[in-house]
């Protein structure tokens, strides 16, 4: 390792928001942004439209203390990020998915090949941090990305300032763990601070439960102090919301009221599944349950969020709940 000097630019002030992280005298640039954030980084960063490599993060629901990071390229990053965030049948919406980083070239130079160099070379070198998972099906073929000796030796730099930016944007995804670390991962729930006035509230009711979510500035979901959670869990509730559950109880922020548990105060989570599993104390898809007042689902309003960003990209419906 070597020192380096590296610039984050936050867009909206808010460090857990839409951020921009550069090496000085470098042409690499990665932007690091929340899922429901895609179309407001499409419309700001045409960049993002270019050749380049991108990864997918969230929480492994079946192991509480690991991530999933999901590595891929395009030749139109913006696109292939609307693919995966569609929820058509048959598309690829990688539902683990709450956090993006983005890393593109600012001399437009890097072509397709770059770029699957450089996803190749990030595959290999995730495979010592046992906090992480991949669950990405292809791993890459040792000619994938084949480059000229010259090209290598600049995606190889590539590379080496990718591993430092996303460490530097909070995610030890590429650095080397030798046997596991007996340090919990740090938590994705936290308190939320005080919110603005935000127009969108979504919806999650139903027996023994009634909940009220909103998104805050940097993207997190927050369940509203007054929502009502359902007492009993199921067998299939995951054994991160079973801890999350109990942090809460033990904290006092959900309280124990006749036959719900109610939030005493506003409380932030990484996605919309987190929130609703919380909430019905079991397995949920967050993206399909909450929903706003006209009847559309947070899924739905998010992909109608990145049509906004005037590409081409296709809309998605989802089935309505029976």
């Amino acid at each position: 390792m070597k020192p380096r000097s590296i610039n984050i630019f936050l867009l909206d002030g808010d460090p857990n928001g839409i951020r921009v992280a550069q090496i000085m005298m470098s042409t690499i640039q990665a932007i690091a942004f929340r899922r429901n954030k895609l179309g407001e980084v499409r419309k700001t960063f045409p960049e993002v439209e270019r050749p380049g490599v991108y990864i997918l993060i969230g929480e492994d629901e079946s192991e509480p203390d690991r991530q999933i990071a999901y590595i891929g390229e395009s030749e139109a990053i913006g696109d292939r990020l609307a693919t995966h965030n569609s929820n058509k049948s048959g598309r690829d919406a990688k539902e683990f998915w709450t956090d993006s980083v983005v890393l593109i070239s600012k001399d437009e130079n890097l072509t397709k090949s770059h770029a699957r160099y450089v996803e190749a070379c990030l595959i290999r070198s995730t495979g010592n941090n046992p906090r992480w998972s991949l669950p990405n099906t292809n791993m890459p073929s040792g000619n994938a990305g084949k480059l000229p000796l010259p090209d290598r030796a600049a995606m190889d730099e590539f590379v080496d300032q990718t591993k430092t930016l996303v460490g530097a944007l909070g995610w030890d995804l590429f650095r080397e763990v030798r046997g596991r670390s007996n340090e919990p991962a740090q938590s994705a729930f936290e308190l939320a601070p005080a919110l603005p006035p935000v127009e969108t509230t979504f919806f999650f009711r139903g027996e023994g439960f009634s909940a009220s979510m909103k998104l805050s500035p940097s993207g997190d979901f927050v369940v509203l102090a007054g929502s009502k959670a359902r007492t009993k869990t199921t067998a299939t509730i995951p054994r991160a919301t079973v801890a999350v559950r109990k942090t809460l109880l033990d904290t006092e922020t959900l309280q124990e009221e006749g036959d719900f548990l109610v939030f005493a105060n506003d409380y932030s989570f990484s996605s919309a599944s987190a929130a609703a599993a919380t909430v019905i104390g079991a397995s949920a898809n967050g993206r399909i349950l909450w929903k706003l007042p006209d009847g559309r689902t947070y899924g739905d309003w998010e992909s109608s969020q990145d049509g906004d960003a005037d590409h081409d990209t296709a809309r998605a419906v989802l089935p309505e709940e029976s």
